[in-house]
């Protein structure tokens, strides 16, 4: 399976330059990119504290030992190699127009991303009869397996989002990332099921994938519209409702991006393939700034 399959070369060299970056502490071997819980005198700069007895000198600052006459010691905060979790919303809501194969790519070029960076990167899509998982890894042959899973998704299922969020927190033996892609149009049992895993310590991010064609309504004259995932059916005036439906989706998308960034968690938004690399290169600037 090659890399082209669920996102284009452009896509990837879209943010090669970039790093995905935890924001919070996560747990690993301890050589990578991100902040560990464990102090140690190897890493990045974290605090200053009061010298102990067998400290060693070298981490002394003497600077402030001249301007205070009291010993500190420089601590630093030793990094670690981060866990990626992508949980994939495979329910039938997602097989509209683009939407799926957008939340295949973003999966695909983040994934590509984290595994690039030395970092793990899993895969955990959730179907009616099974749930298909791939545990992190790192590496090549694990990014193949991983692109290949992800290419192996399908929007088929009955199930919610929020099944997916809880399966994942058994699965996670560690803190880590773990990155939820979805409509959230089962958007409270969902976000209740992240602010979980945020709560016990993960990382969580939202990549809320959207349609152009669900922002507004397009049709003209009485349109019969149809619930993908409960197959109800409701017939009205499609110029009529057009404000008043635009006004609400607006509404909708503000306040799930508004409770995800309330809870602390990162939140990415793509409502089109045209604007898929610009919008992924900004989040990813943005939270890197913010790390």
């Amino acid at each position: 399976m090659s890399r082209a399959h669920v996102a284009t070369p452009a896509e990837r060299a879209s943010v090669r330059d970039l790093e995905l970056f935890a924001r919070t502490t996560v747990e690993g071997v301890r050589q990578g990119l991100h902040r560990s819980p464990f102090h140690g005198f190897n890493a990045e700069f974290s605090q200053y504290r009061h010298y102990r007895p067998g400290d060693d000198l070298k981490h002394v600052d003497w600077k402030a030992f001249g301007r205070t006459d009291r010993l500190y010691t420089r601590q630093f905060r030793e990094t670690t190699n981060m866990s990626a979790l992508f949980v994939c919303d495979c329910s039938k809501s997602m097989d509209y127009g683009p939407k799926f194969a957008l939340a295949q790519a973003a999966v695909a070029v983040l994934g590509t991303l984290i595994v690039d960076q030395g970092d793990a990167a899993g895969l955990l899509g959730v179907a009616a009869d099974r749930a298909q998982y791939l545990a992190p890894g790192s590496g090549h042959h694990h990014l193949t397996l991983f692109l290949a899973a992800v290419a192996r998704l399908r929007p088929e299922s009955p199930l919610e989002l929020a099944a997916g969020l809880r399966r994942a927190e058994t699965l996670l033996k560690r803190r880590g990332l773990v990155i939820a892609v979805s409509d959230f149009y089962e958007d409270q049992p969902a976000l209740a099921a992240a602010r979980r895993l945020k709560h016990i310590g993960h990382d969580v991010v939202l990549v809320h994938v959207v349609s152009r064609g669900e922002l507004h309504l397009d049709e003209r004259g009485a349109v019969e519209f149809v619930d993908a995932e409960t197959a109800e059916r409701v017939v009205l005036q499609a110029e009529q409702a057009e404000a008043a439906y635009a006004a609400r989706v607006s509404a909708w998308l503000d306040s799930v991006e508004d409770s995800a960034l309330r809870d602390g968690m990162g939140y990415l938004r793509l409502t089109s393939r045209e604007t898929f690399e610009r919008d992924l290169r900004q989040f990813l600037v943005r939270r890197r700034g913010g790390a």
